[in-house]
C-alpha cells in the first residue's frame, strides 16, 4: 500500500512509475479485473521490472502483446540495468532487443552470436571457406584488380548508415559490460585456484567452471559486437 514504491532500491512515487509504463493517472486505483488485456500486461511489466535484480529471464514476453505495449517492452529492456534472457520466436523482436544470441540449430549445439537473430540466421548460412590450393589460388597482379573482377567507379560518396538508438545504446555501455565480465571471470579463477575444492565441493567447483564458460563466451561476444558498432560508428 502507500503512495510509493521502490523501484530497484530507488523510491518512486507509484503514479510517475506507472505513468513510466503508459497508465494515466486516474486508473491508478482502478481494480485489475477491469483492466484491458493490453493494460493488464503493461501492469505486469511494470511489476517485473520493479524487482530488485540484475537478471531477468522472460519467457515469450510477446505473446498477446499489443503493438504499445510491444514498443513499451522494447525500452524498458533497453534501459534496464542488468542482464535480460529472451526465450523468444519472435525473430523481429529479438534483432531488435538484444545484444548475444544463442542459437540452437536442433542438433545439440549452441551457437553464440554477437547481434540478434538475424545476426545468427547469417553466420549459420555462411559457407565454409574452402582451402585454396595450386592452381585454384588467384591473386591480384600488382597495380591491377583480379582477373574477371569489378573495377569500382568514382561516385558520388556513399551515405553513412543510420545507427538505430539500440545500435548507439550498445556502443555505450557494452564496455562496462566487459568489464563486469571481465572481473567475474578473474573472481571465478580466484575461486578455482583453490587446491581443495574439488574434493571438498565438486558441484561448486563445476558451477564456478561453467559461470567462467559462460562469462567468457558472452565477453567474447560482446567485444565482437563492440567492435563491429565502433566501425560503424566511428568510421
Amino acid at each position: 500500500g502507500g503512495d510509493w514504491i521502490d523501484v530497484r532500491g530507488v523510491r518512486k512515487h507509484v503514479q510517475a512509475y506507472l505513468k513510466d509504463f503508459l497508465f494515466d493517472p486516474g486508473l491508478v486505483d482502478t481494480k485489475v479485473g477491469i483492466l484491458s488485456g493490453g493494460e493488464r500486461s503493461r501492469l505486469l511489466l511494470a511489476r517485473e521490472f520493479a524487482r530488485t535484480a540484475n537478471l531477468l529471464v522472460l519467457d515469450e514476453p510477446t505473446n498477446d502483446l499489443d503493438l504499445e505495449t510491444l514498443d513499451l517492452l522494447q525500452e524498458v529492456i533497453a534501459d534496464f540495468d542488468g542482464t535480460v534472457l529472451i526465450v523468444s520466436h519472435d525473430r523481429d523482436f529479438l534483432d531488435r532487443t538484444v545484444t548475444v544470441t544463442l542459437g540452437l540449430d536442433g542438433s545439440g549445439k549452441v551457437d553464440i552470436i554477437a547481434g540478434g537473430y538475424a545476426d545468427w540466421e547469417a553466420k549459420r548460412k555462411q559457407p565454409s571457406t574452402p582451402t585454396k590450393t595450386g592452381s585454384n589460388t588467384r591473386q591480384a597482379q600488382p597495380g591491377g584488380p583480379l582477373d574477371g573482377a569489378s573495377t569500382l567507379t568514382t561516385g558520388k560518396p556513399a551515405s553513412p548508415p543510420k545507427i538505430s538508438y539500440k545500435d548507439q545504446r550498445d556502443y555505450e555501455i557494452l564496455p562496462a559490460r566487459i568489464e563486469e565480465l571481465e572481473s567475474a571471470i578473474v573472481r571465478g579463477e580466484a575461486l578455482l585456484g583453490d587446491p581443495e575444492l574439488y574434493s571438498k565441493d565438486p558441484q561448486k567447483f563445476a558451477t564456478i567452471s561453467q559461470g567462467i564458460a559462460n562469462a567468457r563466451a558472452e565477453r567474447d561476444a560482446a567485444e565482437e559486437r563492440w567492435l563491429m558498432l565502433a566501425e560503424q560508428i566511428e568510421g
